[in-house]
């Protein structure tokens, strides 16, 4: 296991423009940085978590929290890079920090689970999850029906909130040709 330590910064960011982003979670612990890749839902989930844990943890829940470091300079090849496929979250109220433990693939198969950990200050977990929320935010406009992925604001696409109605597709045309009761 990769063990962070209480890290000094932490970030989030989309790569990419919308519709094709890449989503990670960044931190620094010293000189080490660390990359830990994953869905957009998955990122917006751990937003939320967090949030959550800090709610109904936190012993100073609602008091305001003093600015935290930034990442900085990340490196190019950072010395964790990870796609996470599993993650898990305590959090440690006598310290006020949050604790997150997070899974690649190859450590889940080996069975050498955890494979990366990290504390974090409660100020770091409210910094990340307002930057968690936009960088989230800052995708594709969602259809207000469905609540899909549009490419562009005001493309039209086949929603179910139109029941079935769409002015782009139309229904192929009956072929007479296949009745064999016909002959």
């Amino acid at each position: 296991m990769i063990d962070f330590g209480l890290v000094d910064a932490l970030d989030s960011e989309a790569i990419g423009a919308p519709g094709q982003r890449t989503f990670r979670l960044r931190a620094r612990s010293g000189d080490a940085y660390a990359a830990l890749w994953m869905e957009k839902e998955a990122l917006a989930t751990l937003g939320r978590s967090l949030s959550q844990l800090l709610a109904d943890r936190s012993k100073q829940r609602g008091r305001p929290a003093p600015p935290t470091d930034v990442v900085g300079n990340f490196p190019q090849r950072p010395q964790v890079e990870m796609q996470v496929v599993r993650l898990g979250l305590d959090y440690d109220a006598d310290r006020e920090c949050a604790i997150l433990v997070a899974d690649d693939a190859p450590t889940m198969e080996r069975g050498d689970t955890p494979a990366f950990r990290m504390e974090m200050t409660r100020a770091a977990v409210l910094g990340v999850v307002r930057q968690i929320e936009g960088v989230v935010a800052a995708g594709r406009p969602l259809c207000p029906l469905c609540h899909e992925a549009l490419e562009y604001p005001g493309q039209s696409h086949f929603c179910p909130g139109h029941n079935g109605f769409s002015p782009e597709l139309e229904l192929p045309p009956i072929d007479g040709d296949d009745d064999e009761d016909d002959e």
